[in-house]
This record gives structure tokens, sequence and C-alpha cells, in this order.
């Protein structure tokens, strides 16, 4: 692979624009403030359980209780699971 799709693979580097993160990477994906996944891209706060990301975001669904690691993950779950 490229480096930047490593640099995006291990979080250095926003999954979805490409931009920089400004700390550590966490070693798997993410998701910048301006694409939808954190409030402040400087301030990106990395959660690990069991050395996966925190599940924050929830289908839009209101009766499905399903979550995910990112507004993307669940705009995908809507598409196959919801969608017309």
């Amino acid at each position: 692979m490229g480096e930047i799709a490593d640099m995006m693979i291990d979080g250095t580097m926003c999954q979805v624009c490409g931009e920089f993160i400004n700390e550590e990477p966490p070693g798997y994906p993410v998701t910048c403030g301006g694409c939808g996944g954190f409030p402040d891209a400087d301030m990106v706060v990395h959660v690990e359980l069991d050395g996966k990301p925190p599940k924050n975001v929830a289908c839009p669904d209101p009766f499905c209780e399903r979550k995910f690691v990112s507004r993307q993950a669940a705009a995908q779950h809507w598409v196959d699971k919801h969608g017309d």
C-alpha cells in the first residue's frame, strides 16, 4: 500500500478527507471533526476498549439500538438494513 493509505489505517490521518490528526496515532482509522467524527480535531481523545475504538454513534433509526464507531459506518448500516 501507499504511505497515505498506511497513515489513514493507523490513525495519523483522517480516514475520510486525509487531514492530519494532531495526536499520537491510535493504531486504527479515525475521522476528524470536519468529517463528523469528533467535535474538535485538535482535541481528539481516543478511548480504546479491549483494543477496539469505542462505539458512540447510534443508528439514525430511533427503533434500532445498534451503535457504530463512526457516522459513516452508521450511514452504511442505514443503507444496508433500513434503506428502501
